[in-house]
């Protein structure tokens, strides 16, 4: 299946091509409606347009990924706070609310190089991102951890660590 829509797109690129030196020509039927075709018309009716050259776009420049950028360890003292600033510790989570939001509190700003990893009761929750927020989603009824670790993003290594944060998720279940 794959392999059939990669075929088709690539014969697709391929004309693309071909497509920009077409010939367009416009018909008026007896009805007065406008047809734009790059067939010519049969019966001569039709007038054939000149199009303006095709607009191109300079492809744009490839740029380091963060785990490519190394952070600048000599202009960077460090983080003065790392704090998880949603949810509050103790909260509690209603059995209606899917997501969960982690937010975390950085000074100064997430850095270049630098990505947050988010722990769900002690254990990894997904990948580390380069963002200071963060959805976790259907949680299980019970209480659970929450915390979230800097860490560079070219070894891995932890920059600064947040405390964790209990919430108490409340959902139905079924009685015997």
């Amino acid at each position: 299946m794959q392999k059939t829509l990669f075929l088709s797109l690539l014969l697709i690129m391929a004309s693309c091509p071909s497509m920009a030196n077409a010939e367009v020509y416009k018909i008026v039927d007896s009805t007065g409606k406008v047809i734009y075709t790059d067939t010519p018309p049969a019966d001569e009716s039709g007038d054939q347009l000149v199009l303006p050259p095709i607009n191109q776009v300079p492809g744009s420049e490839i740029v380091e990924s963060a785990a490519d950028i190394a952070p600048d360890s000599a202009a960077f003292a460090g983080y003065s706070v790392v704090e998880l600033v949603a949810p509050r510790d103790d909260s509690l989570i209603y059995y209606d609310q899917q997501n969960i939001i982690v937010q975390l509190a950085l000074e100064p700003e997430l850095q270049i190089g630098h990505l947050v990893q988010f722990y769900l009761n002690g254990a990894a929750y997904a990948e580390p991102v380069a963002a200071t927020s963060y959805a976790i989603s259907n949680l299980p009824r019970g209480s659970h951890s929450i915390s979230a670790r800097v860490v560079a993003a070219n070894n891995g290594e932890a920059v600064a660590s947040s405390r964790s944060v209990t919430v108490h998720v409340q959902r139905h279940f079924k009685r015997n």
